[in-house]
């Protein structure tokens, strides 16, 4: 399964973002999330994507899906211990394996990519450069059974 809140952003005349469509996406995302770990006894590794806007979480994400359909890829920023507690409780409690998945991309390429986007997918410039500044690396104390990175 394929957790991201932009799925919940589209409509049929591209992804609209506002304050209150994103919290609620957010709240999809982990809703949708609880549902699967608690009903899927399938799912036995979490993947927990960590990085800013275009770092290439969501190309990653649909290769590991293509690969392993049966576990979960969380993408979205989660790029704050705090953000991303609540999936690791969860995981330890269903006792499967949560990675952490940090994307090591620079700047420079995140921004070029950002600008190649549709309109509709564009991020502010300074938002994003605001996540990636603000971007906490996993470490195994906080939880996950294991880290990869990937870096360009």
């Amino acid at each position: 399964m394929h957790i991201n809140p932009d799925h919940y952003l589209e409509t049929d005349s591209g992804r609209v973002f506002t304050s209150e469509r994103n919290q609620i996406a957010w709240a999809k995302c982990f809703h949708d999330f609880e549902n699967e770990v608690i009903n899927n006894s399938s799912v036995q590794i979490v993947y927990v994507l960590i990085g800013c806007q275009a770092s290439g979480k969501s190309t990653w994400a649909d290769k590991k899906i293509k690969e392993e359909p049966y576990n979960i890829v969380f993408d979205a920023i989660l790029v704050k211990k705090v953000e991303r507690a609540s999936i690791l409780r969860i995981t330890t409690q269903k006792n499967l394996q949560c990675i952490a998945v940090l994307f090591k991309t620079d700047l420079a390429i995140c921004l070029e990519r950002n600008a190649k986007r549709t309109i509709d997918k564009i991020v502010n410039q300074q938002a994003l450069k605001n996540v990636f500044a603000a971007i906490e690396a996993p470490c195994l104390n906080e939880g996950f059974t294991s880290i990869i990175l990937v870096g360009e």
